[in-house]
C-alpha cells in the first residue's frame, strides 16, 4: 500500500506541477485548472483502484447542525491564522504579496458572479480542500505507514504542498498558506471528523466575503 501511494503521490504531483507551471506561459486563471487537473487526477487513480470517496473526507460528518457549527468554528479559525500570520510578516517587514486571485477579479459584475461560482466554490473551496485535505492528505498517511504519526507528518506534507503552490504570493506569503495548511489539516483530523463537508462551506464563505469586499472596494 505504501508503495501505491507513493506512486500515486507522484503521478498527482506530475500533474499538478505540469499544470501550474503554464502560469510562465502566460496561461490566465491557471490556479483553477491547476486544481482541477490535479482532482481529476486524483478521481482517476480512486476509481481504478476502487477506493471510496467517504474514505478521503467526501461526507458530512453528521447532521445539518454539525456541519454548520463547523464551517462557522473553520471560518474564524482560518481567519484568525491569516490575519495573525499576515500581522506577524508586516510587523518584521516581510508583508506577502496580494493573491493574484483579488487582484485578477473580473471588472463586471456578471463575470465577478461567474468567479463567485467557479473561482471560489468550485475551484477553491470544493477543489482545495478535497486535493489537499481529501486526497493528499489521505495518501501522505499511507505513505507514512498509518498511525497517528503518519497523521502528523501528512497533515505537515500538504501544507507544505499548499504553501509551495502560493510561491507567486512571494516567500512570506507561502509561508503565512502554509501555516494555514498545518492549521485546517489539523482541523480536518481532529475537530473536523475528516470530514470535507464543513470545511468545503466554511472556505467558500471566507472566500467569496473577502473577494466581494474587495470587489466592491
Amino acid at each position: 500500500m505504501r508503495k501505491r501511494a507513493f506512486v500515486d503521490i507522484a503521478i498527482l504531483g506530475l500533474v499538478f506541477w505540469s499544470v501550474w507551471s503554464l502560469r510562465f506561459a502566460g496561461v490566465e486563471k491557471v490556479g483553477f485548472w491547476t486544481i482541477l487537473a490535479a482532482v481529476g487526477a486524483g478521481a482517476v487513480l480512486i476509481t481504478m483502484q476502487k477506493e471510496n470517496w467517504r474514505d478521503f473526507g467526501l461526507r458530512a460528518g453528521g447532521d445539518a447542525r454539525f456541519v454548520l457549527s463547523r464551517a462557522a468554528e473553520f471560518s474564524i479559525l482560518t481567519l484568525a491564522t491569516g490575519f495573525a500570520v499576515i500581522g506577524l510578516a508586516t510587523a518584521f517587514g516581510y508583508p506577502p504579496s496580494q493573491s493574484a486571485v483579488l487582484t485578477q477579479q473580473p471588472e463586471t459584475l456578471p463575470g465577478f458572479l461567474l468567479d463567485i461560482v467557479f473561482g471560489v466554490w468550485i475551484g477553491a473551496a470544493i477543489g482545495e480542500e478535497l486535493f489537499f485535505r481529501g486526497i493528499l492528505l489521505t495518501k501522505f498517511t499511507t505513505l507514512f505507514g498509518g498511525g497517528r504519526r503518519a497523521v502528523v507528518l501528512a497533515v505537515v506534507a500538504q501544507a507544505i504542498w499548499f504553501g509551495a503552490g502560493h510561491i507567486t504570493q512571494g516567500v512570506s506569503g507561502m509561508i503565512m498558506v502554509g501555516i494555514i495548511g498545518v492549521v485546517v489539516g489539523t482541523y480536518f483530523v481532529t475537530r473536523g471528523r475528516r470530514a470535507l463537508i464543513p470545511l468545503m462551506i466554511g472556505h467558500g464563505f471566507v472566500d467569496t466575503v473577502s473577494q466581494t469586499m474587495y470587489f466592491f472596494s
